[in-house]
């Protein structure tokens, strides 16, 4: 990938991202993936609070990111995917904690393509007496 490619796609999530998510994204390409991980606004916690408190805080303000953020993150990452063939995999950062989640994509398969989670549900349903006949399908992992 050339600069004026990367270039782009650093510009086109600059403006796209919804404000207030963050207070700063860093967006990177790892193999056939956009990776955006962005920081989160700090927490204020007591002065007297411990370093467990605080990363056991910074944890559970990345979870609840990702909980209420989901739908949208999940339309921006097929727009994306769409105007770029890439997938998009999200992160938040908060006081040195770290998260990456939704790898290898919005859960759309394209091609031969099938995602993670789609070939887990068709093969784990719940109520199947037993798991589904493997298809033709190529997965990727």
């Amino acid at each position: 990938m050339d600069e004026k490619e990367f270039g782009s796609i650093k510009g086109w999530f600059a403006g796209r991202l919804p404000d207030g998510w963050f207070t700063g994204a860093e967006v990177t390409i790892e193999d056939d993936q956009i990776v955006v991980v962005g920081t989160l606004p700090d927490k204020d916690l007591p002065a007297g609070s411990s370093a467990e408190e605080k990363e056991g805080a910074a944890a559970g303000r990345i979870a609840r990111f990702r909980e209420e953020t989901r739908g949208q993150r999940i339309g921006i990452a097929q727009e994306a995917e769409e105007r770029f063939k890439k997938y998009v995999t999200w992160g938040a950062k908060l006081g040195g904690v770290t998260k990456r989640f939704n790898p290898g994509g919005g859960g759309r398969s394209s091609g031969d393509r099938v995602m993670i989670g789609r070939w887990w549900r068709r093969r784990h349903r719940h109520g199947a007496g037993a798991q589904s006949q493997t298809s033709s399908t190529t997965q990727v992992f």
